[in-house]
């Protein structure tokens, strides 16, 4: 016995089955930001310092993240900008 998908008998006919395709992206993928410099996470060669996070609704418990940035404005920029639902606060 072959695992070979089954092909209508005749082209009126559709297939009862049907394969996925990765070739589109999905509504989430749509969604995230673009991880690009200056969106995300700190340009290249810049002079950063590292900023510490809690990030809540990412899951069932908080998140902690750390981040490089070139300022605090632009740690929180960054941090809104991949996870815009949810609430953090940023640890000292």
């Amino acid at each position: 016995m072959t695992n070979k998908p089954t092909t209508p008998k005749n082209n009126n006919q559709t297939s009862t089955r049907t394969m996925k395709s990765n070739n589109f992206p999905d509504k989430e993928l749509l969604d995230m930001p673009p991880d690009m410099e200056g969106v995300t996470r700190a340009e290249k060669d810049s002079k950063t310092r590292k900023f510490r996070f809690i990030v809540n609704g990412v899951g069932n418990c908080p998140m902690k993240l750390t981040t490089y940035a070139e300022n605090k404005k632009k740690a929180i920029k960054y941090v809104e900008a991949r996870w815009k639902d949810c609430k953090w606060e940023i640890v000292e």
